[in-house]
């Protein structure tokens, strides 16, 4: 599994390399009082790193949002762990930005409950429609754990960026619901080449993307960034299955 993991990893690096040296030149080029156009640069270097894994066979969308992630639980667990790694090098080289996040609003605790359950609002009906059944799904619960490091680590590294950066500096410019419903339609916005050139499923990806980018961002709007990164990392963990 390891072996066979890091001829993939080392694949989707070198597809990846050209692309994220372009964005990190330009990143490294504009200066840091332009704080829209360096979170757009970021954004965008984001979409080509999900995207890129789609050709690749990291994962699949499905006609009914269902997304199937490869079955190689150590490349899961290295791509939410590298997510993780890329948020730390974050606060080294943009701590302007890092400046506009809000983790955590009003009471913590009540933040994450409500992360957690809007995430289970949002994904466990499209489980249930799906007809997803764990124990039926030969190797789910090898495949399991990785998935877990992948939904919230990688899932943390986009609410960074969309919920972090992009709502936080939004929030200094138009009203709080504003910030989070330009935030939530960006997310959305951001998928339209996933959904429409790399897999032509349409308009049920970017409904469910608006959706639950708009669930994220009010989640933001109220509670911080962690408790909507838990509602993103919950949701994507419970309509993902392993890629057959």
């Amino acid at each position: 599994m390891i072996a066979e993991g890091m001829v993939m990893l080392i694949k989707y690096a070198t597809h990846l390399a050209p692309g994220v040296l372009l964005f990190g030149l330009w990143f490294a080029l504009t200066p840091r009082a332009l704080s829209a156009l360096r979170i757009l640069i970021l954004l965008l270097a984001f979409v080509l790193m999900r995207d890129v894994m789609t050709p690749l066979r990291m994962w699949a969308l499905g006609s009914e949002v269902q997304i199937a992630f490869t079955n190689n639980g150590f490349v899961l667990a290295a791509l939410g762990g590298l997510s993780v790694l890329l948020i730390m090098l974050l606060v080294r080289v943009a701590p302007e930005l890092w400046r506009l996040i809000r983790w955590s609003i009003g009471n913590p605790v009540v933040g994450l409950a409500v992360g957690l359950g809007v995430g289970g609002l949002i994904g466990m009906p499209l489980r249930i429609y799906q007809g997803i059944d764990a124990f039926s799904i030969h190797g789910y619960w090898v495949w399991l754990p990785g998935m877990v490091v992948l939904a919230y680590g990688a899932n943390a590294l986009e609410e960074v960026l969309f919920r972090g950066f992009l709502q936080g500096y939004l929030e200094q410019q138009v009203t709080p619901l504003r910030a989070a419903l330009i935030s939530g339609v960006a997310f959305a916005a951001c998928h339209t080449f996933l959904a429409l050139s790399v897999t032509q499923l349409g308009w049920p990806v970017l409904l469910f993307t608006l959706i639950e980018g708009l669930a994220c961002a009010l989640v933001r709007m109220r509670y911080g960034v962690l408790p909507a990164t838990l509602t993103h990392g919950t949701v994507i963990l419970l309509i993902a299955v392993p890629l057959i």
